[in-house]
């Protein structure tokens, strides 16, 4: 299960932060202060490595204490289902759910999980094959026995059967009472029939094992149960980490022991500890080593020690291979470290800051996940706080490595800990009339104070409020955004004609907006290139920018593209949509739309017209009272682009026509200019 979202509510400062929506890698933007830790600490205890639970008493927002209540939801998050997952869980309910490829569960202040499942597909009953195990220990009529009482047996078995199957076990817990003398008025007569000893027996056992099946019944487990137990089971653990204190290698271990006794070991002491559990030593067996005369053993021991923690982290931290190596002469411990960028082995403290601070937090995140990484959410709570700049832009590229095997969030107001190329990533948290924080993903509509970080990492001044970069593609909404983004990168896999990697792409508000924003950075003296829809919208934008912005800076490298001309569909209608085929991306939108097209009776939709292939689904949906939000459909798109490997997976024409629009901007940006 991946984590996709998350809301946190009534959580100290944070009253409803809204859907966030999680990348695999997502930073979360804001000033100090702004609620960052909060909204991690909310979301780290809805599942952490060790028990921590919400605290009422300590954690409920202020100013709201006639609202408590411990049924009241903390966090809920939304997680993608694996086609393993599915599968089991199609196990456990006996019918197919391919259609199920999210669910959302809760928890609240008492602790609770929630799993929201469809309720047609995870109903609270039995598993009929539970059922049928279960009344399998009703015993079996043999001869010989009286044909009446055959008969009778039968019939009361079926009743017994009926109800099991219907989920009425309290009604089959008091089934005895009336059919065991039912069973008895119909046995023969008694010293006249010599089938009387034998319907006694059977009798007894049937009283017997139906009082069992009742029990049995009774004690399992439902559908809707077992799948959340298996869903609760299957969560990924959360693992918070703000301490990133840089590891002491060196120490007078029987002073650290000394320390230890009395409850007061210092932070370095802490981190030597750490140092020492990760590899397998003891500080009190190592201690008493340090007074004993055998050398050799000790070394003997320290260097498979050593190789312990090497191999552990080669196997964890591929992307950057260490090696350490223990020494020790009587009491005294020596650290020593180096990696494939610097292979000089020297003390642990007299390495570099950034060096230090590196190892220090991938040991730290290991003891903190006692070494489990893999399908976690990693929650990271301003990272790289007193690093460089440059080491901090490493930090960054580390976290990439991190976010391939597992979510990763992170938190910061660091300029230089935000890749403002993938601006999907970001979301800014702000402040909210009333109290209480939001977040958003929109970065034009957040607060100054977020504002102002990430204008800080373009190196813009204050007074400016887009993104943008020396060369930039403005496209008319972040559904462009992620299409354009997307098949850029799959055609680069193919080695296609792709969008030069210094090119930012800035999504707007719509077409007009986009124009706006294009001004903005033709001002600037920035390259720029608009590419619009066309139709009504992007026409008239197209003709604002180019009489009223254009005309005014003659040396200004901007270009206005609309998207009919760069595909050859000069005089049609035209979005980014139309570059999949219609049932294509009808079936994606069936797809999304899947309970609103079944519960209106719709089977298929049929389009009409010859405009944008967006205009004809939503009059599609709209003429069954559905409302088409094609955002919706292109986050199924961009996430279903995203994991194809070459560009041929790509539906028949679309790859022709992304080439077209790629090679139409490369000749106005060509990747020649590009900065190394």
């Amino acid at each position: 299960m991946k984590l996709t979202a998350f809301r946190v509510q009534m959580y100290r400062c944070i009253l409803d932060s809204g859907c966030v929506e999680v990348a695999p890698l997502t930073v979360v933007v804001g000033k100090n202060e702004a609620g960052k830790t909060t909204l991690l600490r909310a979301l780290h205890k809805f599942n952490p490595f060790r028990p921590e639970p919400y605290n009422m008493d300590s954690e409920w927002p202020r100013g709201h204490r006639k609202e408590r209540d411990d049924a009241r939801v903390v966090c809920s998050a939304k997680f993608e289902l694996s086609a393993e997952e599915r599968a089991e869980l199609g196990k456990i309910t006996d019918q197919a759910i391919d259609t199920v490829d999210e669910l959302e569960i809760t928890k609240d202040y008492a602790g609770r999980f929630e799993v929201l499942f469809p309720s047609t597909l995870f109903p609270d009953k039995l598993h009929p094959n539970d059922v049928d195990q279960a009344l399998s220990a009703l015993p079996a009529l043999t001869d010989p026995a009286a044909d009446g009482f055959k008969n009778k047996a039968r019939d009361l078995g079926d009743e017994a059967r009926r109800l099991a199957h219907e989920g009425r076990f309290s009604e089959l817990q008091q089934l005895g009472s009336t059919q065991i003398p039912l069973l008895q008025q119909s046995m023969s007569p008694e010293g006249q029939n010599p089938h009387r000893q034998h319907e006694q027996e059977y009798l007894g056992q049937y009283q017997a094992k139906l009082q069992e099946v009742a029990k049995t019944l009774s004690a399992t487990p439902s559908i809707q149960k077992k799948a959340h137990e298996y869903v609760v089971k299957r969560l990924p653990t959360f693992v918070y980490m703000s301490d990133y204190r840089s590891f002491r290698g060196s120490a007078q271990l029987d002073q650290v022991k000394q320390r230890k006794d009395r409850h007061q070991l210092t932070e370095e002491d802490k981190t030597l500890l750490t140092i020492m559990e990760l590899s397998g030593l003891g500080l009190e067996s190592e201690v008493t080593k340090g007074q004993q005369p055998d050398r050799e053993q000790r070394q003997y021991d320290l260097d498979d020690a050593s190789a312990t923690l090497t191999r552990e982290i080669t196997d964890r931290w591929k992307q950057r291979r260490y090696e350490v190596q223990f020494r020790a002469d009587g009491h005294l411990f020596y650290t020593f470290v180096k990696d494939q960028h610097d292979p000089s082995l020297i003390r642990l403290e007299e390495r570099s800051k950034g060096f230090q601070w590196f190892f220090s937090f991938d040991l730290m995140f290991m003891h903190e996940s006692k070494g489990t990484f893999k399908g976690c959410a990693i929650l990271l709570d301003e990272p790289g706080l007193h690093l460089h700049p440059d080491a901090q832009k490493d930090l960054l590229a580390r976290l990439e490595e991190y976010a391939k095997e597992n979510t990763l969030i992170y938190t910061t107001h660091l300029p230089f800990m935000i890749d403002l190329r993938k601006p999907e990533r970001i979301r800014v948290i702000s402040e909210v009339p009333g109290g209480g924080v939001a977040i958003t993903e929109d970065l034009t509509q957040s607060q100054p104070e977020g504002k102002f970080v990430l204008q800080a990492a373009l190196g813009m001044s204050g007074s400016t409020s887009y993104l943008v970069a020396e060369r930039n593609l403005v496209v008319e909404g972040v559904d462009d955004f992620w299409v354009v983004s997307e098949l850029s990168g799959l055609l680069k896999r193919s080695g296609d004609a792709c969008l030069p990697d210094d090119v930012l792409i800035t999504p707007a508000g719509g077409a007009a907006e986009a124009g706006y924003i294009a001004t903005f950075m033709i001002g600037q003296k920035l390259k720029v290139a608009v590419l619009l829809d066309s139709d009504k919208a992007g026409d008239d934008a197209k003709d604002k920018l180019v009489k009223r912005w254009l005309t005014r800076y003659h040396s200004s490298p901007a270009h206005v593209l609309s998207l009919g001309e760069c595909l050859g569909e000069a005089g049609q209608e035209f979005a980014i949509e139309d570059v999949f085929p219609q049932d294509w991306y009808v079936e994606r939108v069936k797809r999304v739309y899947a309970k609103q097209l079944s519960a209106a009776g719709v089977q298929d939709l049929s389009l009409t017209g010859s405009d944008q292939l967006c205009k004809r689904v939503e009059r599609a949906l709209h003429s069954h009272g559905i409302r088409f939000n094609k955002g919706s459909v292109a986050k199924v798109i961009r996430s279903e682009l995203s994991r194809m490997a070459n560009a041929s997976e790509l539906p028949q024409g679309t790859r022709d026509m992304a080439k077209a629009l790629f090679s139409k901007v490369l000749e106005i940006m060509p990747i020649e200019e590009a900065r190394p």
